[in-house]
Formats: structure tokens, sequence, C-alpha cells
């Protein structure tokens, strides 16, 4: 199964997310777009585990996580990713914080003691991804320097694991299990 860990967004952040989008592809930016209702910042991708493994990921993260305080995270600016001169990838950046930091390392160090595999570039950017560019107009970067976001605030609570199944029209996400930081292991069953 295909499984990621994530932090939801709130619905400000996915309306701004939207607009931003929509701004983009009037622009002439063609990509494969995140639908709103997928938004969130990625934690770890996993790829493909079996069930029993996540389920067992899910309980131990919900025995290392009682007790992590609640925070919340600042969305700043508009970004973007490049290879080469080109843009690859268009996102919300989050702004990086030592809380958020710490989550992120308690929960990598679970997974490397449970022997998961997880995509570990050594250093963590988070941000919203909006969308994976396939062209993008000659100047690019002339036409994005004025996309101005809000500062929005996202409180955090839990982390969530996800299957993501793809099809033609796109991933299907489905939240499977939701590990709360003041106790408690939500399962979709």
């Amino acid at each position: 199964m295909r499984t990621f860990v994530a932090l939801d967004i709130t619905d400000e952040v996915k309306k701004v997310s939207e607009e931003v989008i929509s701004k983009l592809k009037r622009m002439g930016f063609k990509a494969s777009w995140v639908s709103s209702e997928n938004l969130h910042l990625t934690l770890f991708f996993l790829g493909d585990i079996d069930k029993e493994k996540v389920e067992l990921l899910s309980e131990k993260l919900h025995k290392r996580l009682a007790g992590f305080p609640s925070f919340s995270f600042n969305v700043t600016e508009f970004g973007f990713f490049r290879f080469k001169h080109l843009p690859r990838v268009f996102f919300l950046k989050v702004e990086q914080n030592k809380i958020l930091q710490t989550l992120y390392l308690e929960m990598r160090s679970e997974m490397k003691k449970m022997r998961i595999s997880f995509d570990d570039k050594g250093n963590f950017v988070p941000h919203v991804t909006l969308g994976r560019l396939k062209y993008s107009p000659e100047n690019w970067e002339e036409l994005v320097k004025d996309i101005d976001i809000p500062k929005m605030i996202v409180p955090v609570d839990k982390v969530t694991i996800y299957s993501s199944t793809l099809t033609p029209t796109g991933p299907i996400y489905k939240w499977l299990y939701r590990v709360k930081f003041e106790g408690g292991l939500d399962r979709n069953e």
C-alpha cells in the first residue's frame, strides 16, 4: 500500500492554495495540480509498505507521541523548487520551527528503529505542494515574483497516516490512522 505521513492543513490554507493555483493556470503554467482536498504537509513518504507494518507504525507513533505538545506552524509565502533553470514544484512555504523539527526527528527516529524506509534526503524542508510542473512560460520568474499570500497559522495536535491510490485522474488519499498528541489513535476502518 502506497503510504505517507502528513500534517493536515486548515481550510484557509486550502482556499489560498486554490486561488494561487488558479492564478498560475491563468499565467499559462501547466502542472499536475494538487486538488484542495489532497493538500497537506508531508512529513514522510513511505512508498509501498504492507498493511501490518502501517498498523504497527501507528501504534509505535501513538506511544512515542503521547503527550507531545500541540503547536502551530506558519505558512508564509509562495515558493518553488527548480531544476536547472525551470521550476519543478510550486509550493507554499512553511516556516521551520523548533517543535515542528522535533516532531519530525522523533518520528524519524521511531521509523529508523522499525527499519521502515522512507524518502530521507537528510534535510527536512516543510512545505505544502501545489503542483509538479510540466510546462512553464518563458518569463516564468517574472510572472511568479508578485505572488503574495497572507501569513496563515496552522494548529497541529495530531499526525495522519494516509494511503495514496494512483488513478488516471490523480491520486486518491484516504486517511488510515490519526495519532493524537493528547492520546488516542483513530482508525479509519
